[in-house]
């Protein structure tokens, strides 16, 4: 692959088994958009919509809820409790069998702007997080459905723009997110309320 240089042995191990190839498709569409206008104001705007994703905001719709829909948030509480047993289940056990390796450590020419809490690449932990929230505060409350699937894409965008993570990872943290959103819905409307 242009541009591999694989940063350090540890990657290169037999025992880390990572795998760090990914689609022509994929790398042109990271470079696109990795390159996009990086002496604007991107770089910033991108790592302010990263840290949004961290989770520090969800407390307030909880709040929200309470407040406002309190009948809901039995619902909403378990809801959010299935979800996110299933996503970090799923995420590690991905992560540890998929093994790709970040675009930084990959290519001489990328560089991370953000650190990322683990090793591997595919899928993206913050596009699953954040599409999971979306579809789950979306069912509960439609009317937030526009804006939190638009902040939930340019969660998205921001980390392949931040250099850690393909395209590919973040059509996977999509898909992982939205599936554990709908099934975590189903599970609560069967099987607890």
């Amino acid at each position: 692959m242009e541009g591999e240089d694989h940063r350090g042995c540890e990657f290169c191990s037999p025992e880390k088994k990572m795998r760090p190839k990914v689609s022509d498709i994929d790398l042109k569409i990271f470079r696109a958009i990795y390159n996009f206008h990086r002496e604007s104001f991107l770089p910033i705007f991108f790592r302010i919509i990263s840290f949004m994703a961290d989770g520090y905001f969800y407390l307030f719709y909880f709040l929200y809820i309470y407040f406002k829909y309190p009948h809901l948030l039995k619902q909403v509480l378990w809801t959010a409790l299935i979800a996110f047993v299933i996503i970090f289940s799923g995420y590690f056990i991905i992560k540890n069998t998929i093994r790709r390796i970040r675009p930084f450590n990959a290519h001489f020419d990328v560089e991370n702007l953000v650190y990322p809490l683990d090793e591997f690449s595919f899928p993206s932990g913050h596009t699953s997080v954040v599409f999971l929230v979306a579809t789950f505060i979306s069912y509960f409350t439609p009317f937030l459905a526009i804006p939190l699937f638009t902040f939930a894409f340019l969660v998205g965008i921001s980390r392949i723009y931040l250099g850690v993570h393909y395209p590919s990872d973040i059509l996977g943290g999509i898909l992982h997110g939205c599936g554990t959103g709908i099934i975590s819905i189903i599970i609560v409307k069967l099987f607890i309320l």
